[in-house]
């Protein structure tokens, strides 16, 4: 069943970067995973992103989705011409739409989307990423220059740059299902509690109570429909917001502990490192640069 396009909120979001770019050598980059969403409307040439569950092949025409946080790998061929879309997307008060919803990886532009791209990339010129090479898709030290440039932007330019993003996520909205687990009213609830209670201290009890059922059942429940427990979504939530503050703000380590709930710095450390392969300021070196 088809969700209903109003129920999926994307409009707390900052714009990092858009334009285009053409592969002059081959581009080979591997076990990428970033705060931002990223999409991709492919001009021609031939390339290949290799997800988690399946490989797609670039088809010219085509847009393309990765989620934030989405561990991914690609490898595109000399000449492949593609536009490029990053922004980042709050969930803070309101339930990660990717845990809500399952969207399709790839849909199918037209002309028109190629106009939309080459239109806002003639507005915006200061988004275009200043070097085009596979390392600058991944790696870049100016992150927080773009968080602040979005943030000095004038009310009508962030309007414009709303309306770009919201009509490149209806392609894929359009085709958007709900996910079991959240029509049980209760449940869905909770992912929105999780997030609205991101810094402070949260305990499958504490979850258990809010949605009037027992320990045992609400982990039960909440496997079967995220494949994970309540316990380990609540670390996985963290974590994942302690990754965007290490991208888009210069606090320190310490500070964004506290900020995801973590009053012992060396914990958070550690819990960090071990869902995350880095401690946070490695995490922070390796992608900021």
């Amino acid at each position: 069943m088809t969700t209903p396009n109003a129920e999926i909120n994307i409009s707390d979001f900052v714009v990092l970067n858009f334009g285009f770019a053409r592969t002059i050598h081959q581009w080979e980059n591997r076990d990428i995973s970033s705060p931002f969403l990223r999409i991709y409307y492919v001009r021609k040439g031939r390339a290949v992103l290799h997800l988690p569950e399946k490989d797609l092949e670039a088809v010219a025409g085509n847009i393309y989705m990765v989620p934030n946080y989405m561990p991914h790998s690609y490898d595109c061929d000399p000449g492949f011409e593609f536009y490029y879309l990053f922004f980042l997307v709050s969930n803070r008060n309101t339930a990660d739409m990717f845990d809500t919803y399952t969207f399709p990886t790839t849909v199918q532009g037209n002309h028109a989307t190629e106009l939309l791209f080459e239109n806002y990339c003639n507005l915006y010129p200061q988004l275009n990423l200043p070097t085009i090479t596979a390392e600058a898709f991944d790696k870049h030290p100016s992150y927080h220059s773009y968080i602040k440039a979005y943030m000095k932007m004038a009310d009508y330019e962030k309007m414009q740059l709303h309306g770009f993003v919201e009509i490149l996520m209806s392609y894929f909205v359009k085709h958007a299902e709900a996910r079991l687990i959240v029509k049980d009213e209760r449940i869905g609830r909770l992912l929105g509690y999780v997030m609205e209670h991101i810094s402070e201290a949260i305990t499958v009890k504490d979850l258990a109570d809010r949605a009037c059922l027992t320990e045992s059942h609400l982990v039960r429940t909440f496997r079967q429909g995220m494949g994970v427990t309540p316990l380990q979504y609540v670390i996985k939530k963290k974590i994942q917001h302690a990754q965007t503050l290490l991208l888009s703000t210069d606090k320190s380590v310490q500070e964004i502990g506290r900020a995801v709930g973590f009053r012992d710095t060396s914990y958070f450390i550690r819990l960090f490192k071990k869902n995350i392969g880095f401690a946070p300021q490695e995490y922070r070196n390796g992608l900021i640069g």
